[in-house]
């Protein structure tokens, strides 16, 4: 697109050129096949940039299609299961807790990495800050490690969760998606572990839930 923008620029300059030379007796011949040429390519160029804009919305509206199919589920899924796991922890003043977990094996578009992923683990997560003063709790900047050997960041734009500041008594709750790069069945994630980072004011809280089994 940019060279179109170019071009007209120089089209432009030389539609001018050219209606200044118009008034001058000796070159007024050039002046008008100089007014002629820019004024074609003043029209090329701009049928150039309509074209591009057109095509790069197409673009645009491709990927979004693309990213919502794939967010709401409309890939085709070949397989799923939720487990029941009901882990809990109080340590360093927060009731966290996790309830359940899903993995599923279906190609998902993870918006951190930019390409195709074969499927996801979700984690269901609450965490209730019941201390005095405000938390600052990151899940979505925690890192996930699957039997298979693989470390994880979770994906922001398909998550729900909203982390970050937590007010005294203040709850977050929600689902933290991690797109697995390695996944032939559901079944090959049997456990995982999970970990997070919360301020305390200066004071760094890691949050760690140990090794989660993965049971029917």
């Amino acid at each position: 697109m940019a060279i179109w923008f170019t071009l007209m620029g120089i089209a432009f300059l030389a539609f001018i050129v050219g209606m200044i030379m118009l008034f001058s007796q000796s070159k007024r011949k050039i002046g008008i096949i100089t007014v002629g040429s820019a004024s074609i390519l003043i029209i090329a160029s701009l049928i150039g940039v309509f074209i591009s804009i057109s095509n790069y919305n197409k673009l645009q509206q491709q990927v979004a299609t693309y990213s919502s199919d794939s967010k709401n589920g409309m890939t085709k899924s070949e397989g799923k299961e939720t487990y029941n796991v009901n882990w809990h922890n109080n340590a360093d003043g927060m009731d966290k807790k996790i309830s359940t977990v899903a993995v599923e094996k279906k190609v998902i578009h993870s918006t951190m990495e930019d390409k195709d992923m074969p499927g996801t683990l979700t984690i269901a997560i609450e965490i209730k800050n019941n201390t005095k003063n405000e938390l600052l709790s990151y899940p979505l900047q925690g890192e996930l490690t699957t039997e298979n050997g693989q470390q994880l960041a979770a994906d922001i734009i398909l998550s729900d969760l909203v982390d970050g500041k937590m007010k005294p008594g203040a709850t977050i709750k929600g689902t933290v998606v991690f797109p697995l790069d390695k996944l032939d069945k559901v079944s090959d994630i049997s456990w995982f572990q999970f970990s997070w980072s919360t301020y305390n004011k200066d004071k760094l809280i890691k949050s760690d839930t140990g090794r989660i089994n993965l049971k029917k």
